[in-house]
């Protein structure tokens, strides 16, 4: 039997249903996101002449929360022809009106509130804004003070606010004269004690966690921005606003197809949202499509046409597609507005700075600085493009009084700690360059790295027709932190080397935090093709073709995974082509794509040059200058249609998969797949075949038994027989194992498998001649796949045989830059064969792994004394002389949090 207590709730409960929702349940439905329960719920409340005006004005919210601004504004506006003089819909219908751009009527409609309630937080709020939008400063700050100056008041009386929406104006009013007056103090309580009453008074406003998480994200503070906006999407997972936060937390990180998905997710929810929308916007123009952002822009001008952090993203558009009658025209509209516009030229500098149109960049952001002197974005922005330039010294001084004026800022913080760091460092002038590196931990690799640069400064220079007009600034960092601090002021790059635009950065590779030495010769390489690419095109070079030049400059063949990727993608037409191809690097849909982006942009390079002339290159590179697109380009200097030249690469591509005689690797099912294969069709003596690899790790006795089977029916069938070997090895009997391998090898068309085991046998029982033998079988079988020329360099290292050590190793090394210990190797015996002049090359070539390798050292010194270049013996042990190798100081850890301070 139920107890009494039991129904006497079930009684209440049913009597509270029965009278409806409160206006609690229903503000609680439309914080928690549900926007159509809360919206049912105060139309009910709102016929309650008691409710209604307090159930309409949550109607309202609800609606705006889906992108119902008409409704929103209606709904008042109906209620208002019986309430005329009612401050708290007179501020509502205030806020709704700014929000739409419409900022005389909200203007009228907040006095009218204010005559009837002269501190009413909502109306208060919508004037200041209103006054900082049209330019009016001196109005905006003393509004922004009052809100200041009443939350002291009413603490000092003991009557603090308790109302979370008030809590909310409060600390946004509080920012705002923090930035202005250089309150950075203030920020801290802002989140800690104004926000966080609002979250303690009411556990679900997570609009409070929102704005706190979008005030650290503008501080570039992901440590605790982010964990802000997980709370306000647990509390709410439909506020569209907390979704976009996540997706500018992601295009921070240069993670478009996260912010791709985080927009999308907040459009789903409110369509209209001019914060999604710009979101959006942001991800096509990372993605250089500029009429698609332009799309999403003009949707969210709709909405509001007066938002300048929509008009500056507009204006960019209209530069990026050369439209300067209509930017012109965008820019004096803006004017009217506003007559201190820094929001939309500090908006716009960031966005040309993104696209790399560094000189406009610059002087939109002095322009924005110029306009609103009191706001740090700009001067923030104009730092950093700084940097980016090489100018460290102007940078400097700026982010200096930046950070002065907000120390929460992360990365101004560590960028100062970087300008820090490169104190200690030493400068070396070239006829190119200056390279900035720790005298303490490199200067041998500074010494020996500038005569390199001018070797490689020439090549590049007669390669692209181009000659540098400045000094190319690099600098060697001792730590990799620092690094990354130089690189994006944050610590946690995962690169070695970068190019910023006008400078070189890279660790170094003894520096702190590097596993062990990389190819530092191959990063300068890669970024210097960057730096001339960028300055001869005036930054117009398109991704593809700069990466290509990148990687084909490298100097090393393409990797194993990419020709694996060749082979898997080309017979299916899955590819990329050039209207397509910069989006692999920018957006790619899976890392794979991403190298598929790279190995393309190799191919489409060695094509223009065989196809279309040794010039091609620096042609295009001349036609992307003078502002073609890429169709234009091609006609210009390829003297074809852009449809041509894609067949001819497609052919091209066919021809590359040809060489490489390999096969597409299979797709590996999983074991429960081959299981549920077997049963419906246990015939299949491929698939017993791999079912029964598979119980070699599960069962042996059900492997052997399927292995069999097969065996019974096809003698020699490869992967059975392989199976079968296995486990004949396993119980000790090699020589059984070996002849049902000899067996099932097919030398035409060999299962790698039983190569790689026979090879092995062959090489451990001591029969080098035999393993030699078979190894190269899988040489012609997989020429792309360097684990073979491994074994055969073991073999002949076995056998003594120098001539044939030699020349396996002369194709194993390019297939890895990173390989040290081979390249030593190679060197040794080509000294030992008395060829001196390639045992030099290769090095050279370590020593561009490890400079402070000294047996390295050794072999060079050795090498060119067997040339009779003594003089460069010389000069390269006075260098190795003149290092102390002393290591990296300690410095001072960036920081990635408010925290960290």
């Amino acid at each position: 039997m139920r107890s009494a207590s039991t129904l006497l709730f079930l009684a209440w409960t049913l009597s509270a249903a029965a009278q409806g929702p409160s206006l609690k349940d229903a503000r609680q439905r439309w914080l928690r996101g549900n926007y159509e329960e809360a919206i049912t719920a105060y139309e009910s409340l709102a016929k309650d002449a008691k409710t209604k005006v307090s159930a309409t004005l949550g109607m309202s919210r609800a609606c705006r929360s889906l992108g119902h601004y008409d409704k929103a504004l209606a709904v008042i506006d109906e209620i208002l022809k019986d309430n005329a003089d009612n401050a708290d819909l007179l501020a509502r219908r205030a806020e709704l009106l700014y929000f739409r751009g419409h900022w005389d009527e909200a203007e009228k409609a907040s006095e009218k509130a204010l005559a009837t309630n002269k501190e009413h937080f909502t109306a208060r709020w919508v004037r200041a804004q209103i006054y900082r939008d049209r330019g009016d400063l001196k109005k905006a700050d003393s509004e922004f003070r009052w809100f200041v100056r009443t939350y002291t008041d009413r603490s000092n009386a003991d009557k603090d606010i308790k109302d979370p929406d008030e809590l909310l104006l409060v600390g946004l009013a509080g920012c705002e004269n923090a930035r202005w007056n250089k309150l950075a103090d203030q920020f801290g309580f802002i989140l800690t004690d104004v926000w966080g009453d609002a979250r303690k008074i009411e556990k679900n406003f997570w609009p409070a966690e929102y704005e706190s998480a979008m005030l650290l994200l503008e501080k570039y503070n992901r440590g605790e921005g982010m964990p802000a906006l997980d709370n306000a999407l647990t509390i709410n997972p439909n506020a569209a606003e907390a979704l976009v936060g996540k997706g500018i937390a992601a295009l921070q990180k240069m993670e478009i197809k996260e912010a791709e998905q985080f927009a999308e997710r907040a459009l789903s929810i409110n369509p209209n949202l001019p914060d999604a929308l710009q979101l959006r916007a942001d991800v096509c123009l990372a993605s250089s499509d500029a009429a698609g952002a332009l799309k999403e822009l003009e949707r969210a001008r709709q909405v509001n046409p007066r938002d300048e952090t929509t008009l500056g993203r507009i204006a960019a558009c209209l530069l990026f597609q050369q439209k300067k009658a209509d930017f012109d025209a965008l820019a004096k509209e803006v004017a009217a507005h506003d007559t201190t516009p820094g929001v939309f030229h500090a908006i716009l500098a960031e966005r040309l700075e993104e696209r790399r149109w560094y000189g406009l960049a610059e002087e939109h952001y002095k322009k924005a600085a110029e306009l609103r002197p009191m706001l740090p974005q700009s001067q923030i922005g104009l730092g950093l493009l700084w940097m980016r330039l090489g100018r460290e010294k102007d940078a400097r001084e700026l982010l200096t009084k930046a950070f002065a004026a907000d120390p929460f800022n992360v990365r101004v913080s560590n960028t100062l700690k970087v300008l820090r760091h490169l104190e200690k460092y030493e400068t070396l002038t070239t006829d190119h360059f200056e390279l900035r590196f720790d005298p303490k931990n490199d200067r041998a690799l500074a010494n020996y790295m500038a005569g390199y640069l001018e070797d490689l400064y020439k090549n590049l220079a007669g390669q692209f027709h181009y000659e540098a007009k400045d000094h190319i600034l690099i600098e060697v960092f001792n730590n990799h932190e620092m690094f990354s601090g130089r690189t994006v002021a944050l610590p946690d790059l995962h690169t070695i080397g970068a190019c910023t635009g006008k400078m070189i950065a890279m660790c170094s590779p003894n520096g702190k935090g590097i596993r062990k030495p990389f190819n530092w010769g191959r990063v300068l390489r890669h970024e210097l093709v960057h730096i001339i690419n960028l300055e001869q095109t005036n930054y117009l070079v398109p991704h593809w073709l700069t990466e290509g030049l990148a990687v084909v400059n490298e100097g090393y063949p393409r990797p194993q995974p990419w020709n694996q990727l060749l082979l898997e993608r080309v017979p299916k037409g899955d590819l990329m082509t050039l209207d397509s191809i910069d989006l692999g690097f920018i957006r790619p849909r899976s890392p794979l794509d991403w190298h598929m982006a790279y190995c393309q942009s190799q191919l489409y390079i060695q094509y223009m040059k065989e196809n279309f002339g040794p010039n091609a290159v620096a042609d295009m590179l001349n036609a992307y200058r003078d502002g073609l697109e890429t169709s234009a380009a091609i006609r210009k200097v390829c003297k074809v249609d852009k449809e041509t030249f894609e067949k001819g690469y497609r052919e091209h591509l066919d021809g590359v998969v040809k060489s490489l005689k390999g096969k597409p690797a299979e797709k590996a099912l999983s074991f429960a797949e081959l299981k549920a294969a077997h049963q419906k069709d246990p015939d299949n003596d491929d698939i017993t075949a791999k079912l029964a690899e598979q119980f070699l790790r599960r069962d042996r006795i059900e492997a052997r038994k399927l292995a069999d089977g097969v065996l019974a029916k096809k003698p020699n069938q490869p992967l059975a027989s392989y199976v079968k070997a296995h486990l004949l090895l396993l119980s000790g009997d090699a020589a059984g194992a070996k002849a049902l391998l000899e067996g099932a090898l097919d030398r035409n068309e060999p299962e790698m498998k039983v190569l790689k085991e026979l090879g092995k046998l062959a090489y451990d029982g001591g029969d080098f001649a035999k393993a030699a033998e078979i190894f190269e079988l899988g040489r012609q079988a997989q020429p792309y796949e360097s684990q073979w020329l491994l074994d055969l360099s073991r073999v002949h290292a076995q056998t003594g045989d120098k001539e044939k050590q030699i020349a396996v190793l002369k194709e194993l090394v390019p297939t890895d830059a990173d390989d040290l210990e081979h390249r030593k190797r190679l060197a040794k015996l080509l000294l030992d064969a008395g060829k001196n002049d390639e045992a030099e090359q290769y090095a050279r070539q370590c020593l561009e792994i490890d400079i402070r390798d000294k047996e390295t050292r050794e072999l060079l010194d050795k090498a060119l004394k067997g040339q009779n270049k003594a003089e460069e013996a010389a000069r390269l042990q006075a260098l190795w002389k003149d290092e102390k190798n002393s290591g990296p100081d300690a410095q001072e850890p960036l920081r990635k949090s408010v925290r960290d301070r």
